[in-house]
């Protein structure tokens, strides 16, 4: 069965039991010198369907500006581990204090484009009596504007709507990754509400003033939805294996 449905509440502790679950890896390729998380955040949205928390990238950053993300960073001397990180991150570009983040587990490692592993914590943001979550308000978050530039929740419901997925062939090389990488389309709407997002880098062979979340941010995400949430969502481009 699934984790969730489009419009109910996210099930915390069947999310937690298949984070556990998730088989461990150890990237072989990546610095053994440095590594990074990212805050992967469940949240309810203003209309309380169940969505994730994603950024937009300030537009005057050097590299990947205007790119849809997860909150999170390197790992700091300080940090106890990888949700210590992520929550700092969380807290210094999103104003997202670590006390409303409720860690569920975490995903297996990723390779980012730094050759760093960067480690996706899990997160259910505003929890009520132990269950349930309160709506968020992304407007109402309190932005580092010299690293993002926008914050807004993403509807389970439109991740897992048809169309909304979609592949794209790239050469990687020797690198552990798919050679056809996901990619979530957003609609014109909720693309026009994001600042600086059509600026972005884009998929090879998408269209031109299509945003799509992609890259490292969406092969996290993908695994979220069919490893994590087994939501019944294509793992692969279909005709490949």
């Amino acid at each position: 069965c699934t984790a969730s449905h489009p419009g109910g509440q996210w099930p915390m502790e069947l999310i937690g039991q298949r984070l556990r679950e998730l088989p461990r890896q150890r990237l072989k390729t990546a610095a053994k010198d440095k590594s990074a998380a990212v805050l992967v955040p469940l949240c309810l949205d203003a209309f309380s369907r169940p969505s994730v928390l994603l950024c937009v990238r300030a537009a005057h950053l050097r590299a990947h500006a205007g790119e849809i993300c997860f909150p999170g960073g390197r790992a700091d001397a300080g940090d106890a581990d990888a949700a210590a990180t992520a929550l700092r991150e969380a807290q210094e570009e999103l104003g997202l204090e670590p006390a409303r983040v409720t860690i569920l587990g975490e995903m297996g490692p990723v390779l980012s484009s730094g050759r760093m592993a960067v480690t996706p914590v899990v997160g259910a943001v505003d929890v009520v009596g132990g269950a349930g979550l309160e709506p968020l308000d992304a407007s109402r978050l309190v932005l580092n504007s010299s690293e993002v530039a926008a914050a807004f929740a993403l509807p389970l419901e439109h991740l897992l709507a048809p169309g909304t997925l979609t592949w794209h062939e790239l050469d990687v090389g020797r690198e552990p990754m798919p050679r056809y990488i996901p990619a979530f389309r957003l609609t014109t709407e909720q693309a026009s509400a994001l600042p600086y997002a059509a600026g972005q880098a884009r998929p090879p062979g998408s269209p031109v003033g299509e945003v799509s979340v992609w890259g490292m941010t969406g092969f996290v995400l993908h695994s979220l939805l069919s490893d994590v949430l087994q939501s019944g969502i294509a793992r692969s481009k279909p005709g490949t294996t």
